[in-house]
């Protein structure tokens, strides 16, 4: 990741990526885009804590045309639309992504969130896969690995799902607390072919990343 990516990374957790963005309307004055971006950058580079949403969001959009392979950009816009409760739009954005690189794990985990909510909390074969991807990835994506075997639990496949429980469980270090849910899950899929409820699963505590 370039130190610009960093920046623009660390300017939409430190705005709470805001929720009132429109994507094609930052919302600045009128002036060439050429100045725009150049005041930008200036800004960036001096003091990017007091850029604004709009100035945020209107780097992301440059960045999108000045790296066309790199998937970082549309990651953030999708977080940026899925903020304000554009979730199928914030789907594309992570779609985006996704065809730039199709190993990229946030936009994976995203996607497959996103998926789910348009379902009305169902997990999709789609969202199943995307979640399984993200896992096997990266084993630190332990919440969706269980989005995956919840999934596997929806289709009728208790044996996968049960399968997926037992290998997340077994990845787990002896002292994570989690060990404890994916026991109870797992036993209720050995006894009775049902998973949790499937909100339940974002509850499960992630380790905090560096």
């Amino acid at each position: 990741m370039t130190r610009l990516n960093w920046i623009i990374a660390a300017i939409c957790v430190a705005l709470g990526i805001g929720g009132y963005l429109l994507i094609g309307k930052p919302g600045m004055a009128d002036q060439p885009m050429v100045e725009r971006q150049a005041g930008l950058m200036k800004k960036i580079s001096d003091h990017p804590e007091q850029l604004t949403p709009a100035e945020t969001l209107s780097r992301l959009e440059a960045t999108v045309k000045e790296r066309p392979d790199d998937p970082q950009p549309h990651f953030f816009i999708g977080e940026i639309l899925r903020a304000q409760g554009r979730t199928s739009d914030a789907a594309r954005a992570y779609q985006s992504a996704l065809r730039r690189d199709k190993d990229f794990v946030p936009a994976l985990v995203a996607l497959g969130n996103t998926l789910v909510e348009l379902n009305n909390g169902a997990v999709s074969p789609e969202a199943t896969r995307l979640f399984a991807k993200a896992y096997e990835l990266d084993e630190t994506q332990v919440r969706a690995g269980m989005w995956a075997a919840m999934g596997a639990a929806q289709a009728g496949d208790q044996e996968k799902a049960e399968q997926a429980m037992r290998y997340i469980y077994s990845r787990l270090p002896e002292d994570d607390p989690r060990r404890d849910r994916f026991r109870a899950m797992i036993d209720a899929i050995g006894q009775d072919g049902d998973a949790a409820p499937p909100a339940a699963a974002p509850e499960t505590p992630e380790p905090q990343q560096e």
